[in-house]
């Protein structure tokens, strides 16, 4: 236990030895650095506001991109159902014929069986 007090004072002395010797080793007087202190404190506020201000508008503009985009899906899939069905209608007909012209050619194999066979 004695030694984490040693310690701690330790710690304690030398942050205060440090934070004298800051003072007296600093270029500026004290109103000089409190002034620039500030300065740099208002510059970081101005900087995280404009931040605050600049991730707000990326987030609603996000959010009206994604209502865009789904929209957007929307209609294109509408679109490629109907082409798709569009599509189905007009290749029936040919569909049919096609279907008639396979049942011919094998009525037409089958007569050309008989013929050989008989």
């Amino acid at each position: 236990m004695s030694n984490n007090k040693s310690l701690l004072c330790g710690f304690v002395v030398g942050g205060i030895i440090g934070g004298i010797a800051t003072l007296l080793a600093a270029p500026s007087s004290g109103k000089e650095l409190r002034s620039q202190l500030n300065l740099n404190r208002k510059k970081l506020e101005e900087t995280l506001n404009q931040l605050k201000s600049e991730s707000i508008a990326l987030k609603n503009q996000v959010i009206i991109t994604a209502k865009e985009s789904s929209e957007v899906i929307k209609e294109v899939s509408t679109d490629l159902k109907r082409t798709i069905n569009q599509f189905q209608k007009e290749i029936e007909p040919h569909k049919k014929d096609l279907q008639k012209e396979i049942e011919e050619v094998e009525q037409k194999i089958k007569q050309l069986e008989q013929t050989l066979q008989s």
